[in-house]
């Protein structure tokens, strides 16, 4: 039966062909495809789902996210006694990256109930991992959202109308923290959140105050605006805390710029050149501290460096 059916598919290819037309599969939307696949990420076996595009990313790509590995060396030979936190932790992609390079404890933040799961899995094989599920936000309670991508990106959004959403419980960054280790000297904070970057580094004050860690996070306007949140604000906000130098690397993770606590207008204007479709469709982020301004100098160095030789 096979055979005929070949036939029959290669007669209307051919077909079509003639009338000028052609038949390309895609390839399966994000999270409808079943299973799990083993992705070897900082050298380490990871378990992803297939539906989960950091699947085929790494695939592709394996040194997807190695600057944040980068990072955590340096943190970790300054700082020998520093602690990461990930949140946005997702099935543990970026922790593998950070344990393949600094020997350092980590806090895994994640609320999705799927990839949850998985980080924990994976998890297993690191020592000095400490899973948190929850969501975060600049202030703990119940908020009423609405959730999109789940399983594998979720992506929260206020609810427009009272039949839409669900309610969801809301911790503080400083709150799961404090509950996981009250001594612990984060000096490494990354966060992914599709928009929700900037509500949970508000959310983490303290920590920022107290240990003026590095901060890598992502800055999307798609996400961002449906929020309201204002970017203007938040540069301040940073700037307040003593945060000076800023390294901007576009979605792929290439070099773009490095600015300082006097170049927020510059800031907003590559904000709003961003989107989709755009040349730089978001960006991710580095904020160093002015204490540790030799740190943010060899750091970019590096990434200078980096940009020369692709």
């Amino acid at each position: 039966m096979k055979q005929p059916l070949k036939t029959l598919k290669l007669g209307v290819l051919g077909f079509l062909n003639q009338l000028g037309y052609s038949i390309a599969k895609l390839p399966p939307k994000p999270g409808q495809t079943p299973g799990t696949a083993v992705v070897l990420v900082g050298g380490r076996p990871i378990k992803i789902p297939r539906g989960n595009p950091l699947c085929g990313a790494y695939q592709m790509n394996p040194q997807l996210n190695s600057l944040i590995g980068v990072g955590a060396e340096m943190v970790k030979d300054r700082f020998p006694d520093s602690w990461a936190v990930d949140v946005g932790a997702n099935v543990g992609d970026t922790l593998a990256v950070i344990k393949g390079k600094a020997a350092m404890p980590v806090i895994c933040v994640e609320g999705d109930p799927i990839c949850y799961e998985l980080l924990q899995e994976n998890a297993r094989q690191f020592e000095e991992v400490f899973p948190v599920k929850t969501f975060l936000s600049d202030k703990p309670g119940e908020t009423k959202v609405e959730l999109q991508k789940t399983g594998w990106n979720t992506t929260l959004t206020e609810a427009k109308t009272e039949g839409l959403g669900q309610r969801l419980q809301f911790q503080t960054l400083d709150q799961v923290v404090q509950g996981v280790n009250r001594q612990a000297r984060v000096k490494l904070l990354k966060v992914d959140t599709e928009g929700y970057d900037l509500r949970i580094l508000r959310g983490a004050a303290g920590i920022l105050e107290r240990d003026q860690p590095v901060i890598t996070f992502e800055l999307n306007r798609e996400n961002v605006e449906p929020l309201g949140d204002s970017v203007g604000d938040f540069f301040d906000y940073l700037v307040k805390l003593g945060y000076h130098d800023f390294i901007l690397n576009d979605a792929g993770g290439g070099f773009i710029c490095a600015l300082n606590e006097q170049n927020r207008d510059v800031f907003l204007d590559l904000y709003q050149y961003s989107y989709l479709g755009r040349p730089i469709y978001y960006f991710d982020i580095w904020v160093f501290h002015r204490s540790d301004r030799g740190l943010f100098e060899c750091f970019l160095a590096q990434e200078r460096a980096r940009s020369r030789q692709s």
